[in-house]
């Protein structure tokens, strides 16, 4: 493949979209250095499923393939110059 690879991820952030009864992106700040503490330190939740992803068949069907028997070529658009 002669191209680039353009990454189409979202930031990801509490605004962004979820399935309808999965579990939205959140960050809980633990530490703060602007608090006074020596670190910032904290903890994120959400679904795996945030922003860009493909999912394996094994995803939506009993038998399906798991991700790592998948083509990568799978997932690519068609090579193109871009000069």
């Amino acid at each position: 493949m002669n191209g680039r690879i353009i990454d189409i991820s979202p930031v990801i952030n509490s605004q962004l979209a979820v399935w309808p009864g999965d579990v939205p992106f959140s960050r809980e700040l633990n530490l703060s250095i602007a608090d006074g503490a020596n670190i910032d330190l904290s903890a994120i939740r959400g679904t795996v499923h945030l922003g860009a992803h493909t999912d394996a068949p094994s995803h939506y069907a009993a038998n399906g393939e798991g991700i790592a028997q998948r083509d990568l070529s799978l997932y690519l658009g068609p090579a193109q110059v871009i000069s």
